[in-house]
């Protein structure tokens, strides 16, 4: 419970009403009959304004006191972005072919990830957050000097559905190598973010966030033409 007790001046008033500041705040009283300060915590949020009244003979007295609630902490784009660093899942890099594929054709290339997603909910201080987030681009190295980046996670290779049987696949996107050897290929999905604190309205988080980069190793050959004699016979 809180109490006030009497004084000759505001000081006394406002130092007794726990107020930091009661001689500046006291300073600011003598210019009328009636003043209000407002007492801070050790984190400089308001918790109490006390309201005190000149007497004719001079003296003080306390009026009223109000009680001021608690601010409800703050989850800022800045507390929401650091959650989502960590919590965004890896997009595995998918090839066709996968493990081995040839010089002078192109290697098909995505990243297994939905344009959209909604991660499960988080409690930032105290409060319920909920983050969705939406593709912006990829960003690829593929392991030979070269790089790319495309706004989409690509097309997951359909060999049934629609393969490709040219040497470029128009349909898909993808790389060609131009020398043998053994390469990685990381892809890196950035997102933007939204998200939501205890249901309210939704906040956008200023620029994109990377998401973990992925790797997949393949091996590049050489393929030669081989005659063979009377190819239609077995």
């Amino acid at each position: 419970m809180f109490s006030v007790s009497c004084g000759d001046d505001p000081t006394d008033q406002l130092a007794n009403a726990g107020d930091p500041n009661a001689a500046a705040d006291a300073t600011l009283c003598q210019a009328g009959d009636q003043c209000a300060a407002t007492t801070v915590n050790a984190d400089q949020q308001p918790i109490l304004t006390l309201t005190v009244r000149r007497n004719a003979d001079g003296t003080w007295q306390p009026i009223g006191t109000s009680c001021v609630p608690p601010a409800r902490p703050q989850v800022t784009a800045a507390l929401v972005r650091d959650r989502v660093v960590r919590l965004i899942p890896s997009a595995a890099v998918g090839l066709a072919p996968h493990g081995a594929t040839l010089v002078n054709i192109e290697t098909v290339m995505w990243v297994d990830a939905g344009d959209r997603q909604t991660l499960a909910p988080v409690e930032i201080l105290g409060r319920r957050v909920v983050i969705t987030l939406k593709l912006d681009h990829v960003d690829w190295r593929f392991g030979d000097g070269r790089s790319d980046r495309t706004g989409d996670a690509g097309r997951r290779y359909r060999e049934h559905a629609d393969p490709c049987t040219t040497r470029e696949c128009p349909d898909y996107f993808g790389h060609t190598y131009q020398r043998p050897g053994r390469v990685h290929v990381n892809a890196t999905a950035s997102w933007t973010a939204r998200f939501t604190v205890d249901g309210g309205a939704p906040v956008t988080i200023p620029g994109t966030v990377a998401g973990p980069t992925a790797q997949a190793g393949i091996t590049i050959k050489q393929a030669r033409g081989v005659l063979v004699p009377n190819p239609g016979e077995h």
